[in-house]
């Protein structure tokens, strides 16, 4: 959000300190500054003034009452020990009562005035000047004053051009289907969740979020309806999304403000527009306010405070920097009875305030502190059985994976997915470590392995709710292999084993796999894909009756295995098939033509990535027949087939060389 210096100037007593200043005090103890610039604008004045906007970064926890010149002003009085300017929010009595209906309770207030007699023509050059300098276009007197007071106080405001109404005004949700015109030009359809201000003739605008074409205030606009009102975060921000609207408006109402502020909003609003048209008129007012907000208390005790932050603060003090927030405090027995304001929805547990009171204060004197080593291991059995379970299969060759929890497709979908193949929560790990093997495969070679095992511990999401699912997976690279399917099931009854279950399998025709059952339960399956394995964690630890514990194994010195990043780019693989005499010693062979060969030339140690290694081996007519297989690959390119072809060319001429019959 940006704010301008000028105009958070409008709420201090005092002088503010330079820009730097500034930007020191709400990075450090309100919000970060990401940007700031020098800018010229006119006062109210008229006079020329050198000016600075700041772009602050305005978090969740503070957008109830920051997202606006008057929050951040407050904070910066409060921080910096200023005196805040406290604005007159009356509203004038009038006889006339404008008819408006609230047909929902997801609006909380809704305030409604009828303004006749407006010179509406364009803005003065202040209000242009600082709306343009924080990112808002000018466009008329009206409609620029109900931007200003949104962007000054923090409450949205809406004007409807009265002589374009039909009939009564009422606050529903939107029929099925019902369409409107939004001020962009936008159609949109709407649902019946929505809420709209509508006439006798339809939709006049979206609650929150925008307004509708149809009453749109021009220049030629007289009399208008002013709306100041509060409408529910949530349906706001789900409306907001649905209809493809993002704005100030709606980002406000979503991050939620208090219903009090209307009222700030709207006496703004009239004390602006009467300096600019001066013969305007107040003719009605409807203020829909049923369920009246009230204050709220927060206890806390003095020590706790002291607790908490971790040093010492004066009573005094601590009066002082709450009073500074606007808050009312009573003390009793160092009991602190806290009555925030209004907008300060983010206070209402003890440690909110004491939050408040150390980044006032200053984090930084908190002292750092060594926190006291447990002998005794307190973790969770969940924890323990999951590491358990690990360590048993890394032993066994497995690796470890972790994929996405989200899918294609599953029982539970997400609101707003990444992209279009995310928008599910899983049903089981078996699709993503299946994709991991079909990689794995391919990379085989290149890993020198003869299977892959895999396995993935992680949190599936079903109709029967979340929990830890176990899937392991062994896969034969070559076929001439013992079957994966006698592999797996030899790990799952070693599983079983290490952790003491006496669980049942319920075996398949073909005897390949079949159900573990623990305690009348399916926890399991085996080979319901070959080679695979499927365990349901949750209901294995709810079997197991004993403590568990980890075995720590120390890492020898010179053991530790040290993690090198590999290349993502492909690899080329390539082998080279000659004779030699059967009296050869191909040990000598390898080391003295090949090995010489790579080690003497600089791109063979640049690209070589694996081999030469021996693949395969025959005799035949006093001859032997070798092969060796070699995997090149670049680490910040993709390698071409000439540039391995030259390299190849090298190692066949130093075979021939020696006089050896290349295939």
């Amino acid at each position: 959000m940006k704010v301008l210096k000028s105009w958070l100037q409008d709420y201090i007593e005092e002088i503010l300190p330079d820009d730097e200043k500034i930007i020191e005090t709400l990075t450090l103890k309100s919000c970060e500054v990401e940007d700031y610039q020098k800018v010229e604008t006119v006062g109210k004045d008229g006079k020329k003034i050198d000016d600075a906007v700041f772009d602050i970064k305005v978090l969740p926890d503070r957008a109830h009452y920051m997202l606006s010149h008057r929050g951040v002003a407050y904070d910066l009085c409060a921080i910096l020990n200023l005196n805040f300017k406290k604005e007159i929010n009356d509203l004038p009595e009038v006889k006339g009562d404008l008819n408006i209906k609230v047909e929902t309770e997801l609006c909380s207030r809704y305030l409604g005035i009828q303004i006749d007699n407006i010179n509406n023509e364009q803005s003065p050059q202040w209000i242009k000047d600082r709306l343009k300098a924080i990112g808002s276009r000018s466009i008329n007197l009206v409609v620029d004053i109900s931007n200003y007071v949104m962007f000054d106080t923090g409450q949205p405001l809406h004007a409807f051009d009265k002589d374009k109404i039909e009939g009564e005004i009422k606050v529903r949700f939107a029929k099925d289907g019902e369409e409107i015109e939004t001020l962009s030009d936008q159609k949109i359809k709407l649902k019946s969740h929505h809420i709209v201000i509508a006439d006798e003739q339809g939709a006049l605008a979206i609650a929150g979020v925008k307004g509708g074409k149809r009453t749109e205030v021009d220049l030629k606009t007289k009399n208008i309806i002013l709306e100041s009102a509060n409408f529910n975060p949530s349906a706001v921000r789900k409306t907001s999304f649905e209809v493809g609207i993002r704005n100030d408006s709606s980002k406000r109402f979503e991050n939620e403000i208090t219903p009090n502020l209307a009222e700030n909003g709207a006496s703004q609003f009239l004390k602006i527009l009467k300096e600019n048209s001066k013969d305007c008129l107040v003719v009605s007012i409807s203020d829909n306010y049923n369920k009246k907000v009230t204050s709220w208390d927060v206890n806390i005790d003095h020590k706790k405070i002291e607790l908490i932050l971790g040093y010492s603060i004066s009573e005094k003090r601590v009066i002082e920097i709450l009073e500074k927030l606007e808050c009312k405090v009573n003390v009793n027995n160092s009991i602190y009875t806290v009555t925030p304001p209004f907008e300060r929805l983010d206070l209402v547990i003890p440690e909110d305030i004491v939050d408040e009171i150390g980044r006032i204060e200053g984090l930084d004197k908190i002292k750092s502190i060594t926190p006291k080593l447990k002998n005794k291991d307190s973790s969770s059995r969940e924890y323990i059985l999951i590491e358990k379970i690990k360590d048993l299969l890394v032993n066994k060759g497995f690796s470890e994976i972790i994929t996405r929890s989200f899918t294609n497709k599953g029982d539970i979908e997400v609101s707003y997915p990444m992209a279009s193949d995310k928008g599910f929560l899983r049903t089981s790990l078996s699709s993503n470590v299946l994709n991991s093997v079909d990689l794995a495969v391919k990379n085989a070679i290149l890993l020198g392995l003869d299977e892959i095992r895999i396995f993935e511990i992680g949190k599936i999401f079903d109709k029967d709710g979340e929990h830890t699912s176990l899937f392991a997976v062994i896969k034969n690279i070559k076929k001439k292999l013992e079957n994966e399917k006698e592999k797996i099931k030899t790990v799952r009854d070693e599983v079983l084993k290490e952790l003491e279950l006496d669980a049942q399998i319920l075996c398949t025709v073909d005897d390949t796999g079949g159900i573990i059952s623990l305690g009348g339960k399916h926890i399991g399956k085996t080979n319901h894909i070959d080679g695979a394995m499927e365990i349901n964690l949750d209901q294995v630890l709810e079997n197991i009756k004993k403590d568990l514990d980890i075995s720590l194994i120390d890492i020898k010195e010179g053991t530790r295995v040290q993690f090198v990043p590999f290349s993502a780019y492909p690899f080329i693989s390539r082998d080279i098939s000659f004779f030699i005499p059967q009296d050869r010693d191909v040990i000598d062979l390898k080391l003295n033509v090949l090995q010489k060969t790579i080690d003497n030339d600089i791109f063979f140690s640049e690209f070589l990535v694996k081999g030469p290694t021996e693949t395969d081996r025959f005799d035949k007519d006093g001859k032997r027949s070798l092969t060796y297989n070699l995997i090149f690959q670049s680490k910040d390119r993709t390698l071409t087939d000439d540039e391995v072809n030259k390299l190849m060319s090298k190692l066949y001429d130093s075979l021939k060389n020696e006089g050896l019959e290349v295939r």
